[in-house]
């Protein structure tokens, strides 16, 4: 009896453990089966490590690059830069340009970090563009990096295929080629960098909150705002992601996200006392910004919404690049414009869904919403800015718009992001999406490797968005002014070479007068005219220039260079000697106060028998230039023409000593 219920119930275990002959069952996944299939932190180490030298190696090519458009006025000709470490204090105190002559609109913004970073560098090595290049292609590719981190943590709840989508899509976009390309633009690159460690110390914190967190997030936002005031826009984000991803009610993600409000405080404190400290005025020109011509409120909402929609269209197709977009590459446009409409509604029905999602707590709207914040600040509608529209200006609005993207492609594909909880989903659910996102990846890396060798020196960046831009001031004057350092700089230079070269000015120069007449372009004919030795054309052209510029010093600088040219060739070659007098005193009333000017018009009056004119310009040049031979050689000269010995002998044993 107790055998054949020990029996009985040794058979009903049994039952329960062994599997019928013929027939297999799915063992379930043990809680340690799951943990063995869940990725670490070290799978995603990896991944943020791959993103980030894909980003790096898109731009191999600019490590050999020389400095272009605004690099030397942030850089090699920024006095408190080249002081390197020991300057770092007075770029803390002073604002944007405060080293450079002629700060211009750039004394009314304060983006110390940037230029700390310059410092830095110059001490490394000074004057050194390839060592600049470097630390932006490498500061670009540990954001890339960094942003994967940071959106996988915001993401929360969502596969992580979303957010290295959406680092992958933002590191070869090619919009962000000026950015990488361009050593000035590092405030870009550092104000999106420690915005992104700001928002992963966020997630963290809104994980599982801690004093650590907190401090990591505040600290990072504070360094974004003080690498670019347009940081400030990120504000709203921060409650935004605790508001779609952690489930926290509106009062605790406005309340929450009220932290940033003290670094923002704190560093706009800090930027009024800097630049209260500077008297600049600027306003903005029709040349840098044509919206400011705009005629009432009307043209200037149209204007905006035709940039919104070039914005877009850069994003989705950006081709063609440019390095400027100011007169007159864009006009002022009006509400007949199909732009301006295609703006306003393309632009009006993002708004409508980010709300709309808002209220849903829809993933895809977070995008659209924190893209606008971003933008806003560019629109030309709360302010006028310095530039109509520059590429440089979406780079941070575009992770947005490429994470937006992203989620849009994984769920065409049929990947739920949500509901997903393997590493890797099946096949059938991403191959198409990721089928897409290798096809745009291969594209967009592709255009951003052949656009980076545009920007190797600014005559061949100059060279190549001209052609695309005809219609732009800045691009014609920019090549003029370019292919004349050349004539300038290269003395060996073959005479055909040299003529081929100024009439390529002369056309620049003349395209841009076309378009509308403006001091660069006459500067660069009398350039033009003076490296053919026609003084009275050049001049002209230079008179043209103060006309339009009454305070453009170098014009009356290039008038009175020019005056001595022609008056030494008048001397000297054709032996009119009081016309050469005539234009040696033209020269000086114009502001030339180098020696030789002083020294050639004494000439001209010694050898016309004028000695007593000519003694004081001989002691002027003396004076300038005490160690040179000649002008006591001459001036003895002069004095003993006009009997005074004992002065003769004193000079010459000046110039004997000289």
């Amino acid at each position: 009896m107790c055998n054949y219920a020990g029996a009985a119930r040794f058979t009903i275990m049994a039952k329960k453990i062994v599997k019928p002959a013929g027939k297999r069952q799915q063992i379930p996944a043990t809680p340690a089966t799951a943990r063995e299939r869940r990725p670490g932190n070290a799978h995603f180490a990896w991944i943020s490590g791959g993103l980030a030298a894909v980003a790096f190696l898109l731009y191999l090519n600019t490590l050999g690059h020389q400095y272009v458009l605004d690099d030397p006025l942030a850089i090699g000709k920024n006095d408190l830069v080249k002081q390197g470490i020991a300057g770092i204090p007075d770029l803390f105190a002073h604002h944007y340009r405060a080293g450079t002559e002629g700060a211009g609109a750039s004394a009314l913004l304060y983006r110390p970090l940037s230029l700390v970073t310059f410092a830095i560098e110059w001490s490394l090595a000074p004057g050194s563009p390839g060592l600049g290049h470097f630390m932006n292609a490498l500061w670009y590719a540990l954001t890339v990096g960094l942003l994967f981190a940071a959106l996988r943590r915001c993401f929360r709840g969502y596969h992580w295929l979303w957010a290295a989508g959406a680092a992958l899509l933002f590191a070869v976009h090619p919009l962000h080629t000026e950015v990488v390309a361009n050593i000035k633009s590092r405030d870009e690159i550092l104000n999106l960098f420690f915005s992104a460690a700001a928002l992963y110390g966020w997630a963290r914190w809104l994980e599982k909150p801690s004093a650590a967190m907190a401090g990591i997030a505040l600290g990072a936002y504070f360094l974004a705002l003080l690498s670019k005031e347009s940081a400030i826009t990120l504000l709203p984000v921060f409650s935004l992601v605790s508001w779609f991803f952690f489930d926290k009610t509106a009062r605790q993600s406005g309340g929450h996200a009220l932290l940033f409000a003290v670094p923002a405080v704190v560093f706009l404190l800090v930027r009024a006392v800097v630049l209260g400290q500077t008297a600049d005025q600027f306003e903005v020109s029709e040349m840098d910004n044509p919206i400011v011509a705009a005629q009432g409120f009307a043209e200037r909402s149209a204007t905006s919404f035709m940039v919104l929609w070039k914005y877009f269209q850069l994003l989705v197709f950006p081709h063609p690049l440019l390095s400027d977009y100011s007169y007159r590459h864009l006009p002022v446009v009006g509400w007949a414009h199909w732009q301006a409409l295609a703006g306003l509604a393309w632009y009006g029905g993002l708004a409508f869904f980010a709300v709309r999602g808002l209220l849903r707590r829809q993933a895809v709207a977070f995008c659209l919403a924190a893209f606008l914040c971003g933008i806003a600040l560019y629109s030309q509608l709360p302010l006028v800015i310095g530039t109509l529209l520059g590429e440089r200006l979406m780079y941070a609005p575009s992770l947005w718009f490429c994470a937006a993207a992203v989620f849009g492609i994984w769920q065409l594909s049929g990947l739920d992001l949500r509901g997903q909880t393997a590493f890797i989903p099946p096949t059938t659910k991403i191959w198409l999406g990721a089928a897409i996102l290798t096809l745009i990846t291969i594209a967009f890396g592709w255009k951003t490797i052949t656009r980076n060798p545009d920007w190797k020196t600014n005559l061949t960046l100059f060279e190549a968005d001209v052609a695309k831009a005809p219609n732009s001031v800045r691009l014609h004057n920019g090549v003029g002014t370019e292919l004349y350092l050349q004539v300038v700089q290269e003395n060996e230079m073959p005479p055909a070479e040299k003529e081929n070269l100024i009439r390529q000015i002369e056309t620049h120069a003349r395209a841009a007068i076309a378009i509308r007449p403006n001091p660069v372009s006459f500067l660069n004919l009398g350039n033009a005219a003076i490296s053919k030795n026609q003084y009275a054309e050049a001049i002209g052209h230079y008179e043209e220039v103060l006309r339009l510029a009454p305070n453009y010093g170098l014009a009356r600088i290039n008038i009175g260079r020019t005056y001595q040219a022609w008056g030494r060739m008048e001397g000297k070659q054709n032996n009119n000697l009081p016309r050469a007098a005539e234009l040696l005193e033209k020269a000086i009333a114009y502001g030339n106060s180098d020696a030789t000017v002083y020294l050639d018009l004494g000439t001209a009056y010694g050898m016309m028998g004028r000695n007593e004119q000519a003694i004081p310009h001989f002691e002027k040049a003396a004076q300038l230039e005490p160690k040179n031979p000649n002008a006591w050689r001459n001036l003895a000269i002069a004095y003993r023409a006009i009997g005074n010995a004992q002065k003769a002998e004193e000079c010459l044993q000046k110039a004997k000593g000289q």
